[in-house]
């Protein structure tokens, strides 16, 4: 048959053949039932909290414009979103190319349909030349490790390739010369199949074997009957929920009791007092140097002139910088940000404070909130707390199990190098400080009356685990300082130190990225 090796590309695809046929009459008595099964589970699921993500594709004609539609119509439409992504707009190729999947990606308890999905471009361009075999590799490790990350979060990943062979392919165009409108159906043809059948299917399973997985298996289903197929989708997506709902309820549980036993055992740990720091990377942070009000004055002026010279430039050259503020609280985030910003212009920046995430943003990935944040060519991205809250807050306050920040490291590097690869100039400063000094701090803040609204209890109770978090800044500094985006350790007991510096690093890499960008095509 041909494209067999599409059938045997993975260990994890799975393959329903059959050269049965499916009367009318025999669908009509099986899809009572598996709507049914399907309504029900699409409740319990939305109940469940956790998203469905089904990808269907295939070869032209193979059914998967009808494989949407007969979706859409047998379940609650309000909790579905369907997606066949056309060429990028002018607002999607100013952004790194996930981005648009990552916002297209359905909350908790819903449902997301995708044609073709984010393998649908890279396909097509791959086929016709367009994307070299190395590129296209790369494209396809990039599609693995996203939807891996949306699977170890909970989302139900369902991915169903409709298959026709080229005979029977031949037949369904002949079919459909006779009578469009029924025959291929002209919203199939609105996806024309980007190559010759052989080559095409040849893409089709390297796609297959390098993006079929244990969390994300594809499902071969031939398309030759109608009936077959759309018995054999409803089925799969039906058991696929079924199982999920059930190993989501069994490992919440096992989570819920690990969590309660972590949050008791560090009760003891929080009694020591902050120690001063012996190990890690910010023993590297010399805390003694020191500026004079005038030095300050002089410097700040100086840095502000060219920061706007340089940012004009970098605007200018569609060069987008995105910079995530970290630190110890009271350590000086909020006024580092504000002196970067007086050189910029308020369209060409926008500031986003970080704090837990609200009723939407926890519906989504824990990434999700990132990526919708970016901003276009050109302008500034800055971030007051960020993506790193992670493997920090999230870590220390145990509001997730252990393996989720530990896999968090590899995520996050990989976010950064795709802003990388996009152009993106990617800034990461931690403002370090002392105990002593924070100590200092809180207590100035209680007693001025305009800063009292900076102090808060909870500032007081992280400080109590100071030892905890420094054990976790130092773990995060080694998992994700990368040649693509280091980190940047500021001694910030000094606040005049701290704000040139940072300055000066902006300046520095935009001049850096400068000479880059001359020449590079958007794409």
């Amino acid at each position: 048959m041909a494209g067999k090796s599409i059938f045997k590309a993975a260990k994890t695809t799975k393959t329903t053949k059959t050269s049965v046929t499916l009367s009318d009459a025999a669908f009509r008595a099986a899809r009572d039932k598996l709507r049914l099964d399907l309504v029900d589970l699409q409740q319990a699921c939305r109940q469940e909290g956790f998203p469905i993500i089904v990808v269907l594709s295939g070869v032209q004609g193979a059914g998967g414009v009808d494989s949407i539609n007969m979706l859409n119509t047998w379940m609650d439409p309000r909790w579905i979103q369907t997606h066949a992504f056309d060429a990028p707009s002018d607002e999607e190729r100013e952004r790194p190319l996930f981005w648009r999947y990552w916002r297209s990606l359905p909350a908790s308890g819903n449902m997301g349909l995708y044609l073709d999905g984010w393998y649908g471009d890279a396909l097509a361009a791959h086929v016709q030349g367009r994307l070299p075999a190395k590129d296209y590799a790369a494209h396809l490790k990039r599609i693995a490790a996203f939807e891996g990350s949306l699977a170890r979060e909970g989302a139900l990943i369902v991915k169903i390739w409709l298959h026709l062979s080229q005979a029977q392919q031949r037949h369904r165009a002949d079919v459909h010369r006779i009578d469009p409108i029924f025959g291929f159906r002209s919203s199939d043809n609105s996806w024309p199949q980007p190559g010759p059948y052989a080559k095409y299917v040849a893409a089709v399973s390297k796609s297959i074997a390098a993006t079929s997985t244990a969390e994300a298996p594809w499902h071969v289903v031939e398309g030759t009957d109608d009936n077959t197929r759309r018995a054999h989708v409803l089925t799969i997506l039906r058991d696929a929920m079924k199982a999920h709902s059930k190993a989501i309820r069994k490992k919440r549980g096992h989570v819920a009791k690990a969590l309660k036993d972590e949050r008791k055992a560090d009760k003891k740990v929080d009694k020591q007092k902050p120690h001063k720091t012996a190990r890690g990377a910010l023993t590297r942070v010399d805390l003694s140097q020191k500026m004079s009000d005038a030095e300050y004055a002089a410097a700040f002026k100086t840095r502000q002139q060219h920061l706007y010279d340089v940012q004009k430039a970098a605007r200018a050259a569609g060069i987008s910088t995105v910079v995530a503020f970290e630190g110890w609280d009271a350590a000086g985030k909020g006024g580092a940000i504000r002196r970067l910003t007086y050189a910029l212009s308020a369209k060409n920046y926008k500031v986003v404070p970080i704090s837990a995430p609200n009723d939407e943003e926890r519906a989504y990935h824990y990434l999700w909130r990132f990526w919708r944040h970016l901003n276009r060519a050109g302008h500034f991205t800055l971030f007051d707390r960020s993506w790193y809250g992670r493997v920090l807050v999230e870590r220390v306050e145990h509001f997730i199990p252990d393996e989720a920040w530990q896999r968090a490291y590899d995520e996050i590097n990989a976010f950064e190098q795709q802003l990388v690869e996009h152009g993106t100039v990617v800034l990461k400063f931690w403002l370090h400080i002392d105990p002593k000094e924070q100590l200092k701090r809180f207590k100035d803040r209680e007693r001025t009356a305009y800063k009292r609204w900076k102090i808060t209890d909870d500032d007081w109770r992280n400080r109590q685990k100071w030892n905890r978090y420094e054990e976790a800044v130092n773990n995060m500094i080694a998992r994700t300082s990368t040649r693509a985006a280091p980190w940047q350790l500021v001694p910030a007991k000094n606040k005049h130190i701290a704000r040139i510096l940072i300055l000066d690093s902006v300046i520095k890499a935009l001049e850096d990225a400068l000479p880059r960008r001359k020449g590079r095509k958007t794409r």
